[in-house]
């Protein structure tokens, strides 16, 4: 039995499309898993059935703005290019590139030795959101800037690593 605790600052994160967000992230938020229960009529009560399938909570990621903005607009040019905002061959030519219309998102959480211990791979995402930036000249301190950005998937796997 391992008696040590999770380190909420041990993880690194791999997102192919978005090199400079992996770096910049601060914090990742592993989403929760919920199942349908089917709902069986009955005279005095509901009852319930086992669920069939799982419904999975989105995958959200927050990051630094680094000073020329270049993680936020990788993340810009991708929802741009999934919605064809500024041409209609947007979404097309996004589909034929080498990286696809999706992209597949790593998370390797590391133990108490910051030894990769475990992984999460949410397959073939797509950004749904992305927060704006708040600029802010009353405050006493400096605060850097974040974005966060929310992701659909298909599913995980989660497994072992040591």
């Amino acid at each position: 039995m391992n008696s040590n605790y999770l380190s909420p600052i041990g993880f690194k994160i791999n997102v192919k499309r978005l090199p400079n967000v992996e770096f910049f992230t601060q914090k990742v938020i592993i989403p929760g898993i919920n199942t349908n229960a089917p709902e069986i009529p009955s005279p005095l009560t509901t009852l319930y059935s086992t669920g069939d399938r799982l419904i999975y909570q989105e995958l959200d990621l927050s990051f630094i703005v680094d000073e020329n903005m270049s993680n936020y607009k990788e993340c810009l040019n991708w929802m741009e290019s999934l919605t064809s905002t500024e041409e209609l061959a947007q979404y097309s030519k996004l589909a034929k590139s080498d990286e696809g219309t999706v992209s597949d998102i790593t998370i390797t959480i590391l133990n108490s030795h910051k030894n990769a211990n475990l992984q999460f791979t949410f397959l073939d995402c797509s950004p749904v959101s992305l927060t704006g930036v708040s600029l802010d000249t009353t405050q006493s301190d400096v605060f850097y800037p974040e974005a966060s950005i929310t992701f659909r998937y298909d599913r995980f796997k989660f497994s072992n690593i040591g």
